[in-house]
């Protein structure tokens, strides 16, 4: 798709509601998030479900009316990360198979780094980049968001959707990245892995990331194996496990600094 019809459609969606399917199999959650999303002028309620089989069924019917194999934002998906015997975040990459153009964000209860990882596992080459151009071939598809269900609220919702729709990125809830970096107990960045962890946040790529920071070969080509040594030191900084494949690292990784560079920058101020 033509880029100036993606920037229509983005830019109309400033002006039109978004619907919304909320899955929940706990009623009083799910009146609860139902109620956020209505008081939300950005968003519209498309239906509210509490298994699997439920959701499955609305997406479908939902995908219908969509362009075939769009990787626009059309339409948001909000589900709790336990549904019964399910889990949220597998049924999650089912429907993006189903709707390639629904944005789907987990929620639940308390943080977990380690859920941040599965949520955003696979998919995405850095923060930013558009699902199509990232897609791999039979990899299922990384979710687009981890938040809290205590923090849902109509302006914790147009935060999600102005990141997740609006700008096609991912979105993590703060306090998952705060409970991160309080194991770090003050630990810091050397200068060269904070350059190193900017540039990724940025979106370049290990070749670029080599040129921006002078590691060269002797024809004077990217040398990306000092990168893939910073970067490396950075996933065990940050505890981003996870296979050496999976570019859903490195959302987590481009999150994580940018949190952590502001929470930094906070404190030299003061």
């Amino acid at each position: 798709m033509q880029l100036d019809l993606l920037l229509h459609i983005l830019s109309s969606m400033r002006e039109e509601r978004i619907p919304v399917i909320v899955i929940d199999d706990t009623p009083i959650k799910r009146r609860g998030v139902c109620e956020f999303v209505e008081e939300t002028p950005q968003l519209q309620l498309f239906a509210q479900v509490g298994d699997s089989a439920s959701a499955s069924q609305q997406v479908e019917e939902m995908s219908r009316d969509q362009p075939v194999d769009s990787d626009i934002p059309l339409w948001l998906i909000l589900s709790d990360l336990r549904l019964g015997n399910a889990n949220g975040i597998e049924l999650g990459r089912m429907l993006l198979e189903i709707a390639p153009s629904a944005r789907v964000v987990i929620y639940t209860q308390d943080p977990s780094w380690t859920l941040a990882a599965e949520v955003f596992r696979r998919e995405y080459t850095r923060r930013g980049t558009l699902r199509s151009a990232s897609r791999r071939v039979g990899s299922p598809p990384g979710l687009h968001g981890y938040a809290l269900f205590n923090n849902i609220d109509p302006t914790y919702l147009t935060n999600i959707v102005e990141t997740v729709i609006v700008h096609n990125e991912t979105f993590i809830d703060p306090e998952v990245l705060s409970h991160l970096l309080q194991r770090l107990r003050g630990q810091r960045l050397t200068p060269r892995q904070e350059e190193c962890a900017s540039l990724i946040a940025s979106g370049l790529s290990n070749d670029d990331i080599a040129l921006r920071m002078g590691f060269l070969t002797a024809k004077g080509g990217p040398n990306i194996g000092p990168v893939e040594n910073l970067v490396s030191e950075l996933y065990t900084f940050f505890s981003i496990q996870g296979a050496k494949s999976d570019p859903g690292r490195r959302v987590l990784l481009a999150h994580a600094y940018e949190f952590y560079a502001g929470i930094r920058q906070s404190f030299e101020k003061t």
